[in-house]
């Protein structure tokens, strides 16, 4: 027994889902990228505030250098974020490549 498959249906285009809309969706992606790097943003301070308080406490030592390094890590992370926020927006748009004319002289 044969499928019979009408090639009407085959031709019609597929509705595009819920997910992948959000997907595409890249206000949503910019917005969700931001909001890590504020939370990532207040971690840092967390931690450059424990490393601070460390030192007036005691003098440093190496919970202290341990907490700089984690509020640096946080911090590049930051930057990292923004900079793939700059790369979700730069996606969209369309600039013209201009080449130089090298068939003159």
């Amino acid at each position: 027994m044969e499928m019979q498959v009408d090639p009407i249906q085959l031709l019609q285009p597929a509705r595009p889902n819920r997910f992948n809309r959000l997907l595409a969706n890249r206000q949503l992606w910019k917005n969700t990228i931001y909001s890590f790097a504020l939370i990532t943003y207040l971690c840092s301070l967390l931690f450059f505030g424990l490393a601070v308080a460390d030192v007036r406490e005691s003098g440093g030592g190496m919970p202290a250098i341990i907490d700089l390094i984690v509020a640096i890590y946080f911090l590049t992370q930051v930057i990292f974020l923004f900079v793939l926020s700059g790369a979700v927006e730069r996606r969209h748009q369309h600039q013209p490549i201009e080449f130089a004319d090298r068939r003159t002289k």
